[in-house]
């Protein structure tokens, strides 16, 4: 069951799961952090406030989590920024840290070796204070957050010199801070900044898909005004001469309006033949077409086998499957890869597209073919052939198109 649940997820839709799940993970385990901090100054508190520092510490973790889940859809533009969590965050990382220096003293850092209340406390201020600064990642530019992690860091010091500090003590642990926390947040804004990038890219191939698709529409809307265009311009003035030979009596007029009939018998034929896919596709041209498309939008792709020499309606409804092919592909799918085979054999010729990252239908969807694959099978049938559409082991699919290769256009 997890396994489907998780194959039947985008690429993208597993690297945002990733992610989230490894930064959410890391804040989580701040009460766990406080808790190793507490231990290893054993002795510098009582344990019932060591337990209140600890219990504080995990809802300063749940807080943080809700901020950085918020804050990850805002950078990614699905939602406001959590203003009111916000302030939660920061009050909580206050009262988290004013505790620890409450319960666990605040002296200068002592001889190497030697832990007292005093770093306890610092330690504990830095973790408090560093999944602060994680959560509010996606809201920190470079420019701020240098501004604020000078600002706390300035902090440290200034009260260790308030408290008869040694200057040097008070200095080396206000840049130890300030050092931690910005590795802390290169490390968060670098998981932020990558899923933000990979979901920029999903959109970009999404737009590739749909400008192929609009690309397809406005091929068939030329056909369409290229048989169209001429002919209803002809129906026009010619019905005009008629009305007018009409109006004058004269017998002209009947032989103009059959000149209209038949006009307009031979535009609906030309439709019909634009329509059903019976006007001549370079299969070839098709191929390289797909090739290029999908190339475009990230997947590699290979043709193999030889498309010459077939007869031309083995090459129009086999161009038909292969521009369907590439529109499922690019529209219903993930890929990464995909192989266009051609291949004669008993009298056939079959082309197969198979290509991996096919998506799980939604609860409810329909698992059967579409329109698209529909027509295209009556197509083939009409000339003896057969479609299959098949999902693989795993995140695999395949389209494979049977014809006789000894087909020959009426």
């Amino acid at each position: 069951m997890v396994s489907r649940w998780w194959v039947g997820r985008s690429a993208p839709q597993r690297f945002d799961l990733y992610t989230r799940g490894s930064l959410y993970s890391m804040i989580a385990a701040e009460p766990v952090v406080a808790l190793f901090v507490v231990s290893a100054g054993a002795g510098a508190a009582s344990p019932s406030a060591a337990v209140v520092f600890v219990a504080l510490a995990a809802a300063h973790g749940v807080v943080g989590t809700v901020v950085l889940r918020a804050g990850m859809e805002w950078y990614l533009g699905r939602g406001d920024w959590p203003y009111r969590w916000t302030v939660a965050l920061v009050v909580a990382t206050v009262c988290v840290s004013a505790l620890a220096v409450a319960v666990f003293g605040w002296e200068p850092p002592p001889a190497p070796g030697e832990i007292t209340g005093g770093v306890v406390a610092q330690l504990g201020i830095i973790v408090i204070v560093g999944f602060a600064v994680g959560a509010l990642t996606p809201r920190l530019e470079t420019s701020r957050l240098l501004m604020l992690a000078l600002g706390l860091g300035a902090v440290v010091p200034v009260a260790g010199l308030l408290s008869d500090w040694p200057p040097r003590s008070a200095v080396a642990t206000g840049l130890a801070a300030v050092l931690g926390w910005l590795a802390g947040w290169a490390a968060f804004r670098a998981s932020v900044w990558m899923l933000g990038v990979v979901w920029e890219l999903d959109r970009s191939r999404q737009v590739q898909a749909d400008l192929a698709v609009a690309e397809e529409r406005l091929r068939f809307a030329r056909d369409l005004h290229d048989i169209l265009g001429r002919n209803l311009s002809v129906i026009a003035v010619k019905s005009e001469l008629a009305a007018a030979l009409s109006r004058r009596g004269r017998d002209e007029a009947a032989e103009e309006m059959m000149a209209v009939r038949d006009i307009a018998q031979e535009s609906l034929r030309e439709v019909r033949e634009v329509v059903r896919g019976y006007r001549e596709v370079d299969l070839t041209t098709e191929l390289a077409g797909a090739r290029s498309v999908l190339r475009s939008a990230g997947v590699s792709t290979r043709v193999v086998g030889e498309v010459s020499p077939l007869p031309a309606d083995v090459q129009t409804v086999l161009g038909w499957v292969a521009r369907e092919g590439t529109t499922n592909v690019l529209r219903h799918s993930s890929a990464s890869t995909c192989v266009i085979t051609l291949a004669r054999r008993d009298g056939c010729v079959t082309l197969t597209m198979e290509n991996d990252g096919v998506r799980a239908p939604s609860d409810g969807a329909s698992s059967g073919p579409g329109s698209g694959l529909s027509g295209l099978a009556e197509r083939l049938r009409e000339l003896g052939g057969s479609l299959s559409a098949d999902r693989l082991d795993g995140d695999r699919f395949r389209l494979a198109a049977r014809v006789p290769s000894g087909v020959v256009g009426s």
